[in-house]
């Protein structure tokens, strides 16, 4: 499709208007912008954390039981869903103003498996709400990136939901504790910086 007068004229007529409502701060406004919505969806999913939260839990109860693979699977789901569902949604919704067309970009994006693809998204938010680079971050036992684990964590839970793979301990352990550091690190941050907070059972706090 090529580029006419006419989408010449809009573009221009849209700068324009952005001159004159933001002519030195027009990045800062949008950011505010988006971040309002950000934080007006949380407040409006209250329990968006609940499921990731429930799952969890779940984890921590198998590993005690000593019923490691099924330990490793529901914390990768939990990392999985603390990321996806419970951030990447709500930033989705924020950065679209059609609530539709936000939720059927929504689905079909968290439908997909792999988290690698989202690293780039989740960097720029994270850079812009907390200040901090998203790579900078990891376990204070380790010094592999948060982000690089929990996708390493995805791909041996498909070993094991799809090969029989065997899990130990300590690989148990492990994938709850890269779990508790994304609701810690990532999650919990995020929050913070938009005035929330996360309650007992994984309510959201305005």
């Amino acid at each position: 499709m090529s580029y006419t007068p006419e989408d010449a004229a809009w573009d221009e007529a849209y700068e324009a208007m952005s001159r004159d409502l933001y002519p030195e701060h027009k990045e800062q406004a949008i950011a505010e912008f988006t971040r309002e919505r950000l934080r007006s969806y949380y407040v409006a999913h209250l329990d968006v954390l609940t499921p990731a939260v429930r799952v969890f839990k779940e984890s921590q109860t198998l590993l005690e039981q000593g019923h490691y693979a099924a330990a490793l699977v529901f914390a990768a789901s939990a990392t999985e869903l603390f990321l996806k569902a419970a951030l990447l949604r709500p930033v989705v919704h924020g950065l679209i103003h059609s609530e539709a067309v936000a939720e059927v970009i929504v689905t079909v994006a968290l439908s997909q498996t792999g988290l690698k693809r989202y690293h780039q998204l989740l960097a720029k938010l994270f850079l812009e709400l907390a200040g901090i680079e998203l790579t900078s971050l990891a376990r204070p036992s380790g010094s592999t990136p948060l982000l690089e684990e929990a996708s390493q964590l995805q791909d041996v839970r498909n070993a094991v939901l799809h090969k029989g793979a065997d899990v130990t301990e300590g690989q148990a352990g492990s994938a709850i504790e890269v779990a508790t550091q994304v609701f810690n690190q990532i999650v919990s941050e995020v929050l913070a910086h938009l005035g929330l907070s996360v309650k007992k059972g994984g309510y959201i706090s305005p």
